[in-house]
Parts: structure tokens; sequence; C-alpha cells
């Protein structure tokens, strides 16, 4: 039974549970922000390699968010360890629902699976992870591209790599004969080849040394690699990008809630003051008006804003509606 461990049969069973197990914590949109970008750092500084990432990767996420949150608790493991398998696990089963006929995020933006019922009988059918992904907004799904990822992003499709290396293999051996040529294209090769096309051999030049024909024939190689790193990095960093202007955006809102907050705290503090010169009002009346104002923070709005001889006919408004019987 998952959870607790049963101790020997001599002693009487209970649950234990073990420490390890206390993975769950909820995560803020922001801290989920912070963990994407950390991601996508070591994605583009290399640490990614075989889908996993290097050693000691979890200590450099644990300084990143400690940077933002001084004062957080999340740990490498269990916390991070956790959120990023459950980032993977959805992931995967994000890929292999997109990649169905007719099924894709709606055009709303907010990254909805669009699909008819039909269909996701048959994605909760081929994948029981899914079940309850339809209704949920997936925003991350870009970075989880980059981070998680196989494939080569172009736009708003992916070409499959081991596919396209197939599909060249298949070709070269359709149009040579020669059992020597036997020839299988890696991974690095199929990249070379669409970003570097074959360059002419002049005939006039036969006198130049082997040497230099050597040189000639390597320069394309290290072009591609140039080339393909270059391509993977301006990819990252329109990710980047878009995802500092979108937290951003975020904080600027953050920051003019705080500051409305902060407004209509002072606001509070001040308007037995205020109340003090409405003509006219009984101590008592001032402090019912301090709680009719203080509930409703568009009363307090209209209060402080309103000219001071429009203030004594509202409040003593308030007063008749206060009242009243509900």
């Amino acid at each position: 039974m998952s959870g607790f461990t049963i101790q020997g049969s001599n002693d009487c069973v209970r649950p234990k549970y073990r420490k390890g197990d206390r993975t769950r914590r909820m995560w803020s949109e922001r801290e989920e922000d912070i963990l994407a970008a950390s991601l996508l750092e070591l994605v583009a500084r290399g640490w990614k390699s075989d889908n996993s990432f290097r050693a000691g990767y979890l200590k450099r996420i644990e300084d990143s968010l400690r940077k933002e949150f001084p004062a957080t608790d999340l740990k490498g493991t269990p916390h991070i360890n956790s959120k990023i398998s459950s980032w993977k696990k959805s992931f995967n089963s994000l890929q292999l629902i997109l990649t169905r006929t007719g099924v894709g995020f709606n055009s709303h933006r907010d990254y909805k699976i669009d699909c008819n019922d039909e269909q996701w009988e048959q994605i909760v059918a081929a994948d029981s992870n899914a079940k309850f992904m339809r209704n949920k907004s997936w925003p991350l799904w870009d970075q989880w591209n980059v981070i998680f990822g196989k494939d080569r992003a172009t736009g708003d499709t992916a070409e499959d790599i081991p596919d396209g290396a197939r599909a060249v293999r298949t070709q070269n051996e359709v149009h040579t004969h020669d059992p020597g040529n036997d020839y299988h294209v890696s991974f690095d090769d199929f990249f070379e080849e669409e970003n570097n096309p074959p360059l002419p051999t002049p005939d006039n030049h036969h006198e130049e040394s082997t040497g230099q024909s050597e040189q000639h024939a390597v320069r394309p190689k290290q072009c591609g690699k140039k080339r393909k790193t270059s391509s993977t990095d301006a990819v990252l960093m329109e990710f980047l990008r878009n995802l500092h202007v979108e937290t951003n955006k975020r904080l600027e809102v953050i920051s003019s809630r705080i500051g409305y907050e902060f407004d209509l705290g002072k606001a509070r503090q001040e308007v037995f003051d205020k109340l003090g010169g409405v003509v006219g009002l009984t101590i008592e009346q001032r402090y019912d008006l301090c709680d009719i104002l203080g509930d409703k923070s568009q009363r307090l709005e209209i209060f402080i804003g309103m000219p001071a001889e429009a203030r004594p006919g509202y409040v003593l408004r308030l007063l008749e509606q206060n009242q009243k019987p509900n």
C-alpha cells in the first residue's frame, strides 16, 4: 500500500508515513513562471542532454527561486522535482492529444484543448492521464516544447527529427545502388544537409593541395553547427523575451492593485477626520458612518472624491438606508 510501510509480522501493523511523501505544495503562478524560465535557461546553456538534465540542475533552480523569493520554502527534492515530473506527464499527454487530426488549441488564445466529444472519448480511451485535461488552460505549452520536447519548433508546427532522418535515409537508399554507399544519416547530418547545400567542385583547380580540399569539405559542417546553435538560441531567446514581457505585465497589475489597496487603507484611516468636517453629525453617527463606509470600498471612494459641500447629504442618505429594515 503506497504512502506507508508495514513493519515486522511480530509487531502490530500500523501506517508509518515517509517524509519523502510530503511533496504536495501549491505553487503560485509567479513561482511557476520562474521555474519555467530557469529550465529554459538551463536548456540554453547546454544542461539538457538525452531529454534529461545534468547533475546539479535542481540546486541551480533552487538558487533562481531563492533570488526571486528569498523566504521561499521550495526545495529541489521534493517540490521542484515533483513539479517537473508533473509538468512532463502533462506535456507527454498534450503531445499525444495535439497530434490527432482535427484537435488543437482553441482560437481564444487561452491554450485550452478544442475537440468534439467523440474525439475526446477516443483521447481518454488511449490515455487515462488526459481525463481531466480538456477544460484546463496550458499556457506553458510553448516553454514545455523547448524544455521537454525533442522536436524542432517551426512556427505552430514541429518536425519530428527521427522521422525526418528516416525519410532522408530512405531517399538515399532509393537513389544509391552501390553497396559501398550504405550510409545511415544521423540527426546532426539531417540538420547539416538541410541548412547547407553541397558546394560545387571546381573542375579547373586540380592543382590545389589535398589539405585545402579537406578544409573546404569540413567547412560546411562547422557552419551547419553554428547555424543550428544560432537557430536554437534564437528560439530560446524569443521564449524568454515573451516570458519577461508577460511577467512584467503581471507585475504591473499586481503593483497597481497594491497601490489601490494602499490608497484605500489610507482613506479608511482619514475617514473619521473627514467626517468631522460634516456639519450636524453626532459622534455616534460618525462611528456608524466609519463602519458603513469601511464595509464597501465603492462608498468610501465616492465619499472621498466628492466635494465637501456634497458630503452632508450623501452621509445622511447612507444613515437612512442603514436604519431601514432589511
